[in-house]
């Protein structure tokens, strides 16, 4: 008799699971027994990967132009002689390009830098200061034999026609530039107490009262020109000197030299028209028999004006509040 070929074949895996051992052939019996939802419940797939990050976008490259440009300042520093620079707010960074030059601030004085060459014939190097108000200044600098030039006054603009007298800003103070320039500013809102002035050649100058905080004088000054000549102001000067004088006895003056001048950049009254300062100096009294003398003088003209502050007026000064 002739089997099935499919007969044949189950007869033969019968075979095969009955030659294996008992414990092989209990497992197979369990899976034949399982449902396939079974076994695939026994199947754990594969976690999904994690999607690629994305690119990082490229940084936005901007250009630079002229409008972005910082000029700098040409100077020529010797080995010999020693330049200043007077800027007009404290420095607060110095930056030197090689070891050329040495620059250091002047003791005693925030607002001055000393610049020198280190040593002879060094190429040409940079140098960048920082001022207190934020504003960065830089220099070109060269080596240069025998300097025409040995002092910069940055306190104004290169376009100004008549730049104020620069003057150095001292470190052992109880007040800084800004809180000067503050106080001012309160002192010109005030309502104006005129205490003395003069009048000559239909100039005036006034002086509109005297306020006093902490160590220091703020005197607000007036001016006033009637003309219809501009006034060109040379400088304004304070001094300390004796009421009398006997005869063939020489001048004996003290001078007080200005802190701080609030609006020092306007130094024409123009005609007519008038102009508001404020001078700050140390604070300070005098003896009965001596006055504090005010000047004012004209540049390249002979329209000088002068009055006198008495012991008793300085007694008188305010006092500033924050």
């Amino acid at each position: 008799m002739r089997l099935h070929p499919t007969l044949v074949r189950l007869g033969l895996f019968a075979l095969s699971i009955s030659a294996l051992p008992a414990t092989a052939q209990k497992s197979i019996a369990t899976r034949r027994s399982m449902t396939s939802a079974q076994l695939l419940g026994n199947f754990s797939p594969p976690a999904p990967s994690a999607p690629a990050a994305a690119p990082a976008p490229m940084p936005k490259m901007l250009s630079l132009g002229e409008q972005n440009y910082i000029g700098s300042y040409h100077l020529g520093v010797g080995f010999q002689k020693t330049t200043h620079l007077i800027f007009p707010y404290a420095v607060t960074y110095v930056d030197l390009g090689n070891s050329g030059i040495i620059a250091d601030k002047a003791q005693g004085a925030e607002n001055i830098v000393k610049l020198k060459a280190n040593r002879q014939s060094f190429p040409q190097t940079n140098m960048t200061v920082v001022t207190a108000d934020g504003r960065l200044y830089s220099f070109l600098i060269d080596y240069e034999q025998d300097p025409r030039v040995l002092n910069y006054n940055l306190t104004t603009g290169a376009g100004d026609a008549s730049p104020v007298m620069p003057m150095a800003m001292f470190s052992n103070l109880s007040m800084t530039q800004t809180e000067m320039e503050n106080y001012s500013r309160i002192v010109l809102k005030k309502k104006k107490m005129l205490r003395t002035k003069e009048v000559k050649d239909d100039i005036t100058l006034a002086l509109q009262g005297m306020y006093t905080k902490d160590d220091m004088f703020f005197l607000p000054l007036y001016m006033f020109n009637k003309s219809n000549i501009n006034y060109d102001v040379d400088f304004v000067k304070f001094y300390i000197r004796d009421k009398k004088l006997a005869k063939r006895t020489a001048i004996q003056e003290s001078e007080l030299a200005p802190l701080f001048v609030y609006n020092s950049t306007q130094t024409t009254i123009p005609g007519p028209g008038g102009m508001d300062q404020v001078y700050v100096l140390r604070k300070f009294t005098i003896p009965d028999d001596k006055n504090l003398v005010v000047e004012m003088f004209e540049r390249g003209g002979g329209r000088h004006l002068t009055f006198n502050v008495t012991n008793e007026d300085i007694l008188k000064a305010r006092k500033l509040k924050r």
